[in-house]
């Protein structure tokens, strides 16, 4: 499991809205800039303001929590995210290649056409399939109690 630290901001039936806790230097990161992924992410777009998660543990508004995902959950949706469309990105390619008797606008478009495919599948596959990502609050934390924020934990 990953897990990080967050705060719920409100409720919805069996759902909570968290906010994740931003991340301070703790020795692990730069010291000067803080943890490396929290910038990555800035870099390329801004991050939700807040993220639903399930809540069997009834957190409440204001609660500190924690919350997990299981591993395997990520590295199905990063197989789907990038291996689906690369795949049919350098199959789109090939095709182009042999059907336009080698011929380099036929490839690129092949490509093109392959890579639209697949974010066209990817937008219809997590629902037909019910492949979505379920973070989860598994922890509650009393109110004045110190959390780790900066270190994502591995657990097993």
């Amino acid at each position: 499991m990953i897990e990080t630290q967050a705060q719920v901001i409100r409720t919805e039936g069996p759902y909570a809205w968290v906010k994740v806790r931003p991340h301070t230097p703790c020795g692990h990161c730069d010291p000067e800039k803080g943890c490396k992924s929290v910038a990555i992410t800035r870099m390329f777009g801004q991050a939700q303001d807040a993220y639903r998660v399930n809540n069997p543990l009834g957190a409440q508004v204001d609660e500190l929590v924690t919350v997990a995902v299981d591993e395997r959950d990520l590295l199905k949706t990063a197989f789907w995210a990038y291996g689906l469309p690369l795949f049919l990105l350098l199959l789109g390619a090939t095709i182009g290649y042999w059907f336009g008797r080698q011929s380099e606008l036929l490839t690129l478009i092949g490509a093109v056409l392959g890579l639209a495919l697949g974010f066209a599948v990817l937008r219809l596959l997590p629902q037909s399939r019910g492949q979505v990502i379920a973070p989860a609050i598994i922890a509650r934390h009393p109110a004045g109690q110190s959390i780790k924020t900066c270190e994502l934990k591995r657990t097993h």
